[in-house]
């Protein structure tokens, strides 16, 4: 039997709460003919209404004008009969009431009541709820599931009687059915299970997550119950409320920070710090400072999450507070301003002091004050005057003891201080990946006063603490480093790398000699770097040593002076870099070609065109990238021949780049045909970029539509340059 087929009948009442009408189903089910109901009073009719409270429910109606529900499984029935059909589980048949408001134009002249016969659904639920009670999880959670595909459940105490199973996927079932069905009858049986299991974490987090999920107007229905004699229920109202996000909320909680139940003020506290409810930061504040140490310490924090910073002031006194302290410190970092930094400062001063919490309190206001006027250094320098030789000592002490996580905001208030103590400390964790960068910009800071201190760190065994030191040398810029720089190119890789570059930012060409000599690294990224900084020392001798060192036995070194040589186009280089063309190994030709276009010779264009048309794929693509440097007309056929006929792709790919930055309007037929053909998609895509930078109306044409036959993962990427 589905839904729509279950049965149901009518009575209509007057305003008096006579009976007028009585249909033929409520005559067969009741056994009370239509003649004998009419004209009798409804409590003549149904002598315990008043007694289980639904003559209230009739009133309401025809006095204000509203709907009432009798849900069944509150109310059980309105009238007690046998139910349509033998049940398993009811003597009684189950009924779902609607009480609505029976008008003549405005006025209310009675009332309209429907009665359904929900028995059988019941059942069918009740059945499915005894097999909640499996010891086998999948048993459990494929009732739940059934229960959840239901349209609307009669009884959701079945699906609230497993927020408390000990399997996450039941609860989760149970919750995503529960926010589903909605309804006030559902928000009055989870307060009934926030009463009866509130200390069954499970089912007070899965009741708290349904309330903040329903799209209805819970709160109205929560404030209602604020007020109930039940003090626990009154304590998890207050929660549900603050979890609801709305401001609505926020009356009833300041109504019930009077409640007399000190648990119930402590969650209300809490709610109305969720709900950053300004209209709450005058009582909060007179709680924080009153005597009530249990309730002072969540104002504190509720009013730190409400973000007044008017309180700041008033919450200083509280540092003299040893149970208060803490959560003021706290409360200062995130509300206070520059006016707070000497009180705070004076309790880093004092022994015993919460440092951490002081020092996080610190860099707090350092962080916004550089966040909103760039001016932390401002309070940098207020707590640098302020801290004495107890404070440094207790950070340094502090310093030693930190875990990983504290280590942030005392680096920070360290670097704001002076003296070889705090320099010490810091250079102590350069090892310590975590604050690198912290402890690089506060050791950068000191300047040359730090050098000798870094050149020290150097020969530390850790690798980290090796690069930082180096990377700080680097920022500083103190020449006295570069001979323990040059050292420190002979050491790891990873090492040579960060070396080279504080060599390159020192720029002292004492290192010229020393960085040669690791053109043939057997590690490319070294080599890079030492190309790299080569080319920023502008050495008076590098052309002439490049010329020599094109000819070198080792290709490595070849491929680098190459490199370094077509950077900066040598005159005196270009017959060793058009030889170096031709070199038997690959790279070393490639790197040539690479920088063809930057030297003034004739011959070059056509040793690209040579390359392009005669090379390795490496080499060919190496051309095709180097076109692009060159004038469009002296390299446009070959390079339409490479984009239309290479075999490796990714000669395709730079010759498609090219046109793109040549603006090349000749090359767009050949660019839209590559764009529409499947193989090969990097050079798809580079066709569509350089069409998107050709631009305008032909290259809009051109531009393929990604449609079904196509990656929809592309679409959002291009767009037209023109």
């Amino acid at each position: 039997m589905t839904p729509s087929e279950y049965p149901i009948g009518l009575f209509i009442t007057d305003e008096a709460l006579v009976l007028r009408s009585w249909d033929e189903w409520l005559a067969h089910a009741t056994g009370i003919s239509a003649s004998e109901a009419r004209g009798k009073p409804l409590t003549e009719l149904i002598p315990d209404l008043e007694a289980r409270g639904l003559l209230t429910r009739f009133q309401r109606v025809v006095e204000e004008g509203v709907v009432e529900v009798l849900a069944p499984a509150f109310h059980r029935y309105l009238i007690a009969c046998a139910p349509s059909l033998p049940s398993l589980y009811f003597e009684q048949m189950r009924q779902r009431v609607t009480i609505a408001p029976l008008r003549e134009e405005e006025r209310i002249v009675g009332t309209l009541v429907t009665i359904e016969d929900v028995t059988a659904r019941m059942d069918h639920e009740r059945t499915l709820a005894a097999q909640l009670s499996s010891d086998d999880e999948q048993t459990r959670l494929r009732a739940v599931e059934r229960l959840v595909a239901e349209q609307a459940l009669e009884d959701t105490t079945a699906l609230t009687g497993v927020m408390g199973d000990e399997s996450w996927r039941v609860r989760r079932v149970a919750v995503t059915g529960l926010v589903r069905q909605g309804g006030g009858d559902l928000i009055e049986t989870l307060l009934h299970a926030l009463r009866d299991s509130h200390r069954n974490p499970s089912v007070l987090n899965s009741a708290l997550q349904v309330l903040t999920l329903l799209d209805e107007n819970v709160v109205a229905m929560l404030a209602e119950s604020i007020a109930s004699p039940d003090p626990e229920l009154r304590d998890y109202v207050a929660l549900a409320l603050g979890a609801q996000q709305d401001a609505s909320a926020i009356p009833p909680l300041l109504e019930a920070l009077n409640d007399p139940d000190i648990n119930v003020r402590y969650h209300v506290i809490e709610s109305l710090g969720q709900l950053h409810a300004l209209e709450a930061v005058e009582p909060l504040m007179a709680v924080a400072e009153g005597d009530d140490f249990y309730l002072a310490f969540p104002a504190l924090d509720a009013l730190t999450r409400i973000g007044d910073s008017s309180v700041a002031p008033r919450i200083v006194p509280l540092l003299a507070n040893e149970w208060l302290r803490d959560p003021a410190v706290a409360a200062l970092g995130e509300l206070g301003n520059d006016s707070a930094v000497a009180p705070l400062v004076a309790l880093l001063n004092a022994p015993g002091s919460p440092v951490l919490m002081i020092v996080e309190a610190l860099v707090a206001l350092y962080d916004r004050y550089e966040s909103l006027y760039q001016e932390g250094q401002f309070i940098a320098e207020m707590a640098r005057s302020a801290i004495n030789g107890q404070g440094i000592q207790q950070l340094l002490a502090a310093l030693d003891a930190a875990q990983v996580d504290a280590l942030r905001p005392l680096v920070i208030v360290l670097g704001w201080l002076e003296g070889p103590a705090s320099q010490r400390a810091l250079a102590r964790l350069l090892n310590r990946p975590t604050v690198h960068a912290e402890v690089i910009r506060a050791l950068s800071r000191y300047g040359t006063s730090v050098t000798d201190l870094l050149v020290e760190q150097l020969e530390q065994e850790e690798v980290e603490a090796r690069q930082a030191a180096a990377l700080t040398l680097g920022r500083i810029g103190d020449k006295r480093a570069v001979p323990a720089l040059i050292r420190l190119l002979s050491a790891e890789a990873e090492v040579a790398v960060v070396a080279a570059g504080a060599l390159a930012k020192i720029g002292d060409r004492s290192a010229f000699e020393a960085l040669l000599a690791l053109l043939s690294h057997p590690n490319g990224a070294v080599r890079q770097a030492v190309i790299s900084t080569l080319n920023s020392l502008g050495h008076p001798q590098m052309a002439m040593r490049m010329a020599t060192l094109l000819a070198d036995t080792n290709p490595l070194v070849r491929e680098s002076a190459a490199k370094i040589a077509g950077y900066f186009g040598y005159p005196e280089c270009t017959e060793q870099l058009l030889r170096c063309c031709q070199d038997e190994d690959e790279r070393v030709r490639r790197a040539a070609i690479e920088h063809l276009p930057f030297l003034e010779d004739k011959r070059c264009v056509p040793a690209l065109l040579e390359a392009l048309a005669q090379g390795s794929p490496a080499v060919r693509a190496a051309a095709a990238h180097a076109l692009a440097y060159i004038e469009e007309e002296e390299g446009l056929p070959a390079l339409l021949i490479a984009l239309d006929q290479d075999e490796d792709p990714w000669v395709r790919y730079q010759a498609a780049r090219t046109f793109g930055r040549w603006g090349s309007v000749a090359a767009l037929p050949h660019l839209g045909e590559v764009s529409q053909q499947p193989q090969a998609m990097p050079v798809r895509l580079a066709a569509i970029e350089a069409l998107g930078r050709i631009g305008g109306a032909p290259a809009t044409i051109l531009l393929p539509l990604w449609g079904q036959k196509s990656p929809t993962w592309c679409a959002p990427r291009w767009r037209l340059w023109g």
